[in-house]
């Protein structure tokens, strides 16, 4: 890859550079990445949380990945605006660990499984199909993902392993 983008917590990069890789570090955190194959036109969020407290009226720019809910409808509205094609966007993402012993007590607390769920939910109601995840356990991940290839890399340092996915 001839460049690397960074995605920082809570941050969204939506991207048509096949040259570009995007990159993000996530414990319980979320990262999920669409693409379609064919236009090269890619995203990835860095989702905290599953969905937009409704007494939150205003969103900062680079805060859209913060909340599921508002990070998938951003990233598909504008893969498509700038052309790729709705019926070919495929999914893919990695992350959503309990990172605390005490997350797994309650499910108010377990965020990572909430986001989980939050984005699976999403991609049902919207068609879109999830192609590969790396999700849950109890460590987090660096995850890179390559537009061209479509191909989502994943190392865990607690585990010391590697995936491609």
């Amino acid at each position: 890859m001839d460049h690397t983008i960074e995605v920082k917590m809570g941050e969204l990069v939506i991207i048509n550079d096949d040259t570009t890789e995007l990159k993000t570090f996530v414990g319980s955190c979320v990262a999920i990445c669409l693409f379609d194959i064919k236009s090269k036109i890619a995203a990835m969020a860095h989702v905290m949380l599953p969905k937009k407290p409704n007494n939150m009226h205003h969103i900062q720019e680079n805060e859209i990945g913060k909340f599921a809910d508002m990070a998938f409808m951003h990233m598909i509205n504008n893969m498509v605006s700038m052309g790729a094609d709705p019926k070919t966007i495929q999914a893919k993402m990695a992350g959503g660990a309990t990172i605390f012993s005490h997350e797994a007590e309650t499910s108010l607390f377990n965020i990572g499984s909430r986001n989980i769920s939050a984005i699976k939910q999403l991609l049902k109601d919207n068609g879109i199909m999830l192609v590969s995840e790396d999700t849950g356990e109890n460590f987090g991940r660096w995850v890179r993902f390559n537009p061209n290839s479509g191909k989502m890399i994943i190392v865990s340092n607690l585990k010391k392993t590697l995936k491609i996915i």
